[in-house]
């Protein structure tokens, strides 16, 4: 995985790059869970022959999981591609607030005025900050169609929006260092 750091640090904002190492990885998981899906549906009826134990009951759901696995990993393929080629950053941080586009479902500026809560916590095992805004419809009205599906996933959330290690190149200890600043200034929860 690469260690360089595209991450450019100011007194007043922080831009930070998602790891190339980490999504060069997503990329080939996504392309072989594809290729996966797609063999098995050229190849359904040999495999529904070879069946045993468990691959029984799986093999007649093979459509089902590739009518919903195969446009789902092709988005993420795309995706992860766009995102390697063309890098833009995850997150910026300054005096405005913190621009968030660490993942699909990026819900964007996010002022300092709309913050209650932002902290560290672990997810599975994952090193996550964790943002609460005061109010998580207004960001989910300013979001389109796609976004704004993925978005209303996390509404009932306790921490509907996460920023998981992934999205940075730098320790996210660093990260909420940074915000910090703000944190102090906003006088934020």
């Amino acid at each position: 995985m690469s260690n360089t750091s595209q991450t450019n640090t100011t007194k007043d904002s922080m831009i930070i790059y998602p790891g190339k190492g980490r999504t060069l990885l997503f990329l080939i998981l996504s392309i072989g869970f594809l290729a996966g899906l797609v063999w098995a549906v050229f190849n359904r009826e040999s495999i529904e022959e070879g069946a045993m134990g468990i691959t029984t009951a799986t093999a007649p759901l093979i459509p089902v999981i590739a009518a919903i696995g195969i446009p789902f990993f092709s988005i993420c393929t795309g995706y992860l591609v766009y995102r390697l080629i063309k890098p833009k950053p995850s997150l910026r941080i300054d005096k405005e607030g913190i621009y968030e586009n660490a993942s699909l479902a990026g819900v964007g500026l996010i002022r300092w005025d709309e913050i209650e809560r932002i902290g560290m916590y672990s997810l599975v095992g994952q090193k996550m900050i964790g943002i609460v805004p005061k109010d998580f419809d207004t960001f989910l009205q300013r979001q389109n169609g796609v976004k704004r599906a993925f978005s209303s996933m996390n509404k009932k959330k306790e921490i509907p929006i996460s920023i998981p290690q992934g999205a940075s190149d730098v320790p996210l200890e660093s990260v909420l260092a940074f915000v910090e600043q703000f944190i102090d200034k906003e006088k934020i929860g």
